[in-house]
């Protein structure tokens, strides 16, 4: 009589499973079954709770919480994930998309022109009528605290993937998360390769920068209606700077967040920077950065830009954060001779 009452549960016990090793990641826990893979996702907002979990099967049981993979039809909500299914070679699996204004890959671009692939509109509030238009395998998008829940779009019964890597406070803990998406379309060997690749490469490089002689002193970003904000210490760009060698004037600022600082507070350290890094949507002259606050005109540091609208910054840095680093070093320690594979980060002319 137990067994039968608990037909379901038990059925789902199958076997024993292996559990994936996370090295970095402290939210995602991924055990491998013969006949399946568990997948759960610890909530970043309280620790002590199960944001969402998965079960991947190849042959759906009606059970809830389970996704049919690989995923061969998925509505992707953020251009990261877009860029990430580009290099696994899964791009024919990106059936729909949100957000097209910020995404610049050209082949997703050219789909939705052409109609093989669909705009769902807003990200918060997407078009529900081409979403069942699309009948996607899946919804990948990016959780928010406090968000509410999903409504309409989580009663239609399409599985939502909650990617939540964003939330992990170390560059290689959210680059990692490639070892869950990979599995959603049939690529585990691949993305455990790739993933193997991109630590042994932070871990080469964050060795050398160590070596270097100097620290310079280093501040980052501009100010934004009338605040400057700045990452944290232990936030993944934080760890990023400390990495590549640099003194970074805010790693006292607590928290894996950014920190919105009154600009004469920045300004208080910033005049003793050596590099200041600055991103921003489309291009910028020193004139520009400096126009609406004069008093950054007497930053003595040299300023190195990144146009995130052609660079791919937002859309490549967080599963290859070993590039990005690697561009920091060359730009703090050229005495140290790296190799760039990518500049996002530019001396402005």
């Amino acid at each position: 009589m137990l067994v039968s009452c608990n037909r379901n549960r038990v059925g789902q016990i199958v076997g024993k499973g292996d559990t994936i090793p996370m090295r970095y990641a402290r939210n995602l826990t991924i055990v491998e079954y013969p006949t399946h893979t568990q997948v759960t996702i610890r909530n970043p907002w309280d620790t002590t709770r199960v944001l969402n979990s998965y079960t991947l099967v190849k042959e759906s049981q009606g059970r809830k919480g389970e996704v049919v993979v690989p995923l061969k039809n998925a509505a992707v909500f953020t251009s990261v994930h877009c860029s990430l299914l580009m290099e696994l070679g899964c791009e024919e699996c990106i059936g729909g998309i949100c957000e097209l204004d910020y995404i610049h890959i050209p082949y997703v671009r050219k789909g939705v022109k052409e109609g093989r692939i669909i705009d769902l509109g807003n990200g918060m509030e997407p078009n529900l009528e081409r979403i069942m238009a699309l009948q996607p395998d899946a919804i990948m998008l990016s959780p928010f605290e406090n968000s509410g829940g999903y409504g309409r779009l989580e009663r239609m019964g399409i599985p939502i993937i909650e990617c939540a890597e964003y939330m992990e406070s170390t560059p290689l803990g959210r680059a990692e998360w490639i070892r869950f998406y990979g599995r959603l379309f049939g690529k585990a060997e691949l993305v455990d390769s790739l993933f193997r690749q991109v630590e042994h490469s932070y871990l080469q490089l964050k060795k050398k920068a160590s070596c270097a002689q100097q620290r310079p002193r280093l501040i980052c970003e501009m100010p934004q209606s009338g605040y400057w904000y700045v990452p944290g210490g232990q936030s993944t760009m934080g760890i990023l700077y400390r990495d590549a060698g640099a003194d970074y004037l805010f790693h006292d600022i607590e928290g894996s967040g950014s920190t919105a600082l009154s600009i004469e507070r920045v300004l208080d350290r910033a005049l003793t920077a050596q590099v200041w890094l600055i991103k921003h949507h489309g291009k910028l002259s020193r004139e520009q950065i400096v126009q609406d606050v004069p008093a950054l005109r007497n930053i003595p540091a040299k300023i190195c830009f990144c146009d995130t609208f052609t660079s791919g910054f937002y859309e490549q840095t967080p599963f290859h954060p070993d590039v990005l680093l690697c561009n920091l070093i060359q730009i703090l320690h050229p005495e140290l001779g790296v190799e760039v594979n990518k500049a996002y980060f530019c001396p402005l002319e």
